[in-house]
């Protein structure tokens, strides 16, 4: 094997010119090719090192003079582009977050042992010579032991100078730049299960600026902070029962104090050969030319526990031990990590969520809910997805969708009773079949059952207050009930089921009997009364303002100019000024910002405040 390794540096960002910068200092690397989105960065980056510029990544990939790829790109680039390197059958170095999440980074570390490529995470401060030094004094029973760490990573940001990926919903926010630092020292000395105690979080615009959480890792106590708001340094503390090691800068750490209980304390002191860069370099340069298959300071599993532990940070619960908690009622088919939100909404937007599931029967949905809520876990129940903005950022908690499911449905003389998932439009086509009026109003409204009574769904002087008899719900304290209509608070766009946080598992309507053409007739005039005047080609949530009192939102809106107003990819519907629609490739930013817009605008011009129908889900601002 040659005894030079050819790099290729996928970036061309600040992070990628201080690796080129250090990695020209190094007699066994060489520099050959470099390709980065901003073309012109790229051109003048591979001019300035003596490299080539290339016009795509793939054809930097295809070079065969090139051994190895630094991806230094924006976060939510770094696992597809690893991915993509590890099969051109290159050995890579990923800048850290090497994964947005750890399920993401499974897929990366199966491809690296599936194709036996070399990979590892530059996640610098392991390779320094005062991490090792701490490491070794900590083997060595310096403290006695290990009885946990704290990390806290408090470094201001700008948010006029914020590095563009930084407020990104993915790939963005302080935990994946900051917070993942302590989370190498939590994954260094502490192992087991996670178990999150107490969490907290502060988002702006969808992106996290600070994350707090305390933690059990197996018998260990631990706490992770990080926070973009203000300075007070980051450091780190190993606790043993014997003592403490105290870490400064732990992001380039050189200095140390060991405090021994009883005794004097000693200062740890070991410089950085070079820069912050070059132990790194080094380190992957000695593994990959030895032939190694991982990296001894930074493997595969140490990635993955690192992710496993930041994504408990952000999430304030181990979505991975709740995964398979939830897989054995549900069956693996039933839980999906990670499901992009924008697939199961009307309004086609949405980020991932931590979690995602499809019970399939009554029983499957008691006993998740119950197991959530006794988990302390976050959830939402999901039927269509209609009258949802989900953020970009996604959903922090478990997702349940009942819409694949609890899809029964029980016909008794006048009285029909469907499952929470049964979608409203089909049952108002089941009443109009055999007969039975009062649906009608429903057969374009595009939620479920569930949803419709949770919100008290209406249209066209009709709503699901008019035609309820009862609802079998599901309590906090997991037990059942079935609730007549007229103890469920049903109220404009409102229930009991909202107030009072319940779930809705099936729910019975009484009808009254009459001429399937006349309800026919009917149900045919309301959807081309909806075809001709509302936008319903588009995606959307529907209306998206809750009707103020004495007036008409869409009339408001469009007095005060604000019909055709568009932000990004979100406009209101010329079509129904009612209306805020996906026009192209919107994000929830996008329509949160049109709808904030439009509200200022008619209280401006009518003194009327307008209240959003639509719901927020996710991590918006808090």
């Amino acid at each position: 094997m040659s005894e030079m390794v050819k790099w290729g540096i996928l970036g061309s960002g600040g992070i990628a010119r201080r690796f080129a910068a250090s990695c020209a200092q190094e007699p066994n690397c060489e520099l050959v090719a470099l390709w980065s989105p901003t073309q012109d960065h790229c051109e003048k980056f591979a001019a300035e090192y003596g490299m080539e510029a290339q016009s795509s990544a793939q054809e930097l990939l295809a070079r065969q003079d090139i051994d190895a790829i630094y991806i230094a790109l924006p976060p939510a680039s770094h696992a597809p582009y690893s991915l993509e390197a590890i099969e051109a059958g290159k050995a890579v170095l990923c800048e850290k977050p090497c994964a947005l999440t750890a399920a993401e980074f499974s897929q990366v570390a199966k491809a690296a042992l599936e194709h036996d490529r070399f990979y590892m995470e530059a996640m610098k401060p392991r390779f320094t010579p005062l991490y090792q030094l701490v490491r070794q004094r900590v083997s060595q029973g310096a403290i006695g032991e290990v009885s946990g760490v704290e990390a806290s990573l408090i470094r201001k940001v700008d948010p006029s100078q914020a590095r563009p990926w930084f407020t990104e919903p993915i790939g963005g926010g302080q935990a994946l730049d900051m917070g993942i630092y302590g989370a190498t020292y939590l994954a260094e000395y502490c192992s087991g299960d996670i178990k999150v105690h107490k969490a907290s979080h502060l988002y702006r615009d969808e992106v996290d600026w600070q994350d707090s959480a305390t933690m059990g890792i197996g018998t260990y106590g631990c706490t992770l902070t990080c926070d973009a708001t203000q300075d007070l340094g980051c450091a780190a503390t190993i606790f043993g029962n014997e003592g403490s090691i105290e870490i400064s800068d732990i992001t380039r750490p050189v200095r140390a104090v060991l405090h021994r209980q009883g005794g004097e304390d000693e200062l740890l002191k070991a410089p950085l050969p070079g820069d912050d860069f070059s132990a790194q370099i080094q380190h992957f340069c000695s593994c990959f030319l030895s032939g190694a298959k991982e990296s001894p300071l930074m493997g595969l599993d140490d990635s993955l526990r690192e992710a496993r532990i930041l994504d408990a940070l952000v999430s304030g619960f181990d979505r991975y031990a709740i995964a398979q908690e939830l897989g054995d009622i549900l069956g693996k088919d039933g839980v999906v990590l990670g499901e992009p939100m924008k697939d199961h909404t009307t309004f086609k937007i949405g980020g991932p969520a931590d979690v995602y599931i499809t019970p399939k029967s009554r029983g499957q949905l008691i006993d998740s809910v119950r197991l959530l809520r006794d988990k302390g876990v976050p959830f939402f129940v999901l039927g269509k997805g209609s009258d949802l903005l989900v953020s970009d950022a996604g959903y922090r908690g478990v997702m349940v969708d009942v819409s694949s499911g609890l899809l029964d449905v029980a016909h008794d003389g006048t009285r029909l009773t469907c499952q929470a998932g049964v979608a409203l439009a089909d049952a108002a086509e089941m009443a109009a079949a055999l007969s039975l009026s009062g649906l009608e109003f429903s057969c374009g409204i595009p939620g479920t059952v569930g949803g419709a009574v949770f919100m008290n769904a209406g249209a066209y002087d009709g709503c699901i207050a008019d035609v309820l008899e009862s609802a079998e719900v599901l309590f906090s304290d997991g037990h059942t009930e079935t609730l007549a209509a007229k103890d469920l608070d049903l109220g404009y766009r409102t229930s009991r089921v909202k107030t009072d946080h319940l779930v809705v598992i099936s729910a019975t309507f009484r009808l009254a009997p009459a001429d399937s053409g006349d309800i026919r007739s009917k149900m045919d005039d309301l959807t081309c009364r909806r075809e001709e005047k509302q936008p319903l080609e588009m995606p959307s949530a529907g209306s998206t303002f809750k009707r103020p009192e004495g007036h008409f939102a869409g009339k408001l809106i469009t007095e005060a100019g604000c019909q055709g107003a568009r932000i990004g990819g979100a406009e209101v519907s010329p079509k129904h000024a009612g209306f805020v629609v996906n026009a192209h490739n919107a994000t929830a930013r996008d329509v949160k910002a049109l709808i904030e817009h439009v509200q200022q605008q008619v209280l401006e011009h009518s003194g009327v405040t307008l209240e959003p129908e639509v719901r927020f889900v996710g991590p918006y601002t808090s």
